[in-house]
């Protein structure tokens, strides 16, 4: 069976003609529905990005007929619950039986998870309604004829309310959990109160759920803008603990100086500072190029940037100590990384996921260690090649990732001009990037191994490779340019390596 992924939901799906008409033709024949997504997000006048078809019966061959007729594509994604969906382009259109016996729409409805999720409109009113959308011309006063709601959910639309529709209901499917806090942060609605009473009640059944589908929701919520608010939210209802169990070591850990809040808040606060810097690197950085291409290039790991933001202390509890009367928490972005490392596996991260979140972590420190050099005209040419060497392609994320820490640590100690201080150092790495080191990864090695090994009469082995790395790291600090001064530094440093050994 081919396994076709829903569109990210930035992507509006556009009906075309043949579509729209097909679907015209199946609302005359079958008792057919729009229900769920696409009802509230033609509400909101946002982009429909799939389209939810219920039937009570025969939805796999209702969908395959469907699908010949516009040329799609069918997948059958369960034959027993008749589950099937069709595919034609950027059009995602899934056809499924009532739910769980249902016998009517409104019953199918009742069972679903929250209420704005819960609304349906016949097919031909729904086509009518996308149309409207699609055009601009959408009713702003949401008055929708013939809108099947029977559990209030238009109500709640106008108040921007997410609201569970019964406690049986979350415990049918326990992730429905985290969907919950997830449809809160790409609406930006809020959760009811006796909505997140019931969950905070219910947290332990989310683990239940497969990790693949608890990582895919919390993915989700990173990538809207309300990640930090959201990831509090959850903490307040007691279900991030359940998920992140690493977190209840957190709170109350104090930190001096630098910081006004405790790790946990800490942590939170740095989340909500990378939302806002991904979403305007302009806030922080005066120019800000660096970081907008780089967060067009590498759309995939934003969420694992917003997962260092939020795990990047998280070894300081393991890490606390005491030196001339100060606290210190030695090591504690080794430590991150391995806690993260293990939340990775735990989570089903992919192996690009777990790699960059555990680097960023590990190298988060950095920026601040090179500060007291900026500040004195440094740092040196060797210290900014190492940083990048260190980071590759990322080093825009590491700074994004200490601005946003750095924002979000307003103790007395705090200098006054370090956020503008980090902008700096960024905007020198950057400039080292594109003047330094970027033409010397372009151009020919001045010396490769062959001609090491005719040089110094050596045969192939690790001394090589060392001599070489050296060679073009002297290049990148400018301290050699040609090819015979290259010569005498592999000279020079062959004649230390055997006086070493």
């Amino acid at each position: 069976m081919v396994c076709h992924n829903r569109p990210s939901e930035s992507v509006s799906m556009i009906l075309n003609k043949t579509i729209k008409n097909e679907l015209n033709a199946l609302s005359s024949q079958y008792e057919l529905y729009w229900a769920g997504g696409p009802v509230r997000d033609l509400l909101l006048s946002r982009p429909v990005i799939d389209i939810d078809l219920v039937l009570p019966s025969d939805a796999v061959a209702v969908a395959r007929k469907f699908s010949e007729a516009i040329k799609g594509t069918l997948v059958v994604l369960d034959e027993s619950h008749g589950v099937a969906r069709v595919v034609s382009g950027n059009c995602y259109l899934d056809f499924s039986e009532f739910r769980n016996g249902a016998t009517s729409i409104e019953e199918d409805l009742q069972k679903r998870d929250i209420t704005i999720n819960a609304m349906a409109l016949p097919a031909g009113t729904a086509l009518k309604l996308y149309e409207l959308w699609q055009n601009g011309k959408n009713d702003k006063d949401l008055h929708v004829p013939d809108l099947i709601d029977p559990c209030n959910g238009l109500e709640d639309v106008k108040s921007r309310i997410v609201r569970a529709i019964s406690k049986e209901n979350l415990l049918d499917d326990p992730l429905r959990l985290v969907r919950i806090f997830r449809f809160a942060a790409e609406l930006d609605f809020l959760v009811a109160p006796e909505t997140a009473a019931v969950i905070r009640n219910i947290a332990p059944s989310i683990s239940s759920s497969a990790p693949e589908r608890v990582n895919a929701e919390l993915t989700h919520i990173l990538q809207t803008k309300r990640s930090g608010p959201t990831f509090k939210y959850m903490e307040k209802a007691s279900l991030l603990k359940e998920i992140l169990p690493e977190i209840t070591g957190l709170e109350g850990v104090e930190q001096p100086g630098f910081h006004h809040l405790d790790v946990l808040e800490h942590c939170f606060e740095t989340l909500i500072f990378m939302d806002i810097l991904i979403d305007d690197p302009a806030s922080a950085f005066p120019t800000p190029k660096q970081f907008t291409a780089w967060i067009k290039k590498h759309p995939g790991l934003i969420p694992a940037l917003k997962w260092t933001a939020l795990m990047h202390d998280w070894g300081k509890p393991a890490q606390k100590g005491e030196k001339n009367g100060r606290v210190t928490f030695y090591n504690h972005d080794r430590t991150g990384a391995d806690m993260a490392r293990k939340v990775a596996a735990r989570l089903r991260w992919s192996k690009e996921e777990r790699d960059f979140t555990a680097r960023m972590i590990e190298l988060h420190m950095r920026p601040f260690h090179l500060l007291p050099n900026f500040r004195s005209g440094g740092p040196t040419r060797r210290a900014l090649r190492r940083l990048l060497e260190s980071t590759g392609p990322h080093y825009p994320a590491l700074f994004l990732q200490a601005m946003a820490d750095s924002k979000a640590g307003c103790g007395p100690l705090k200098p006054p001009k370090l956020d503008n201080e980090l902008a700096g150092l960024a905007e020198r790495v950057h400039e080292f990037y594109l003047k330094q080191l970027q033409p010397a990864q372009k151009a020919p090695k001045l010396l490769d191994g062959n001609d090491i090994m005719r040089l110094l009469n050596l045969e192939p082995g690790p001394i090589v490779g060392k001599i070489m790395k050296a060679v073009e790291a002297a290049r990148i600090e400018g301290e050699i340019s040609n090819k015979k001064q290259a010569e005498k530094l592999a000279r020079k440093i062959f004649k230390e390596l055997k006086s070493s050994s």
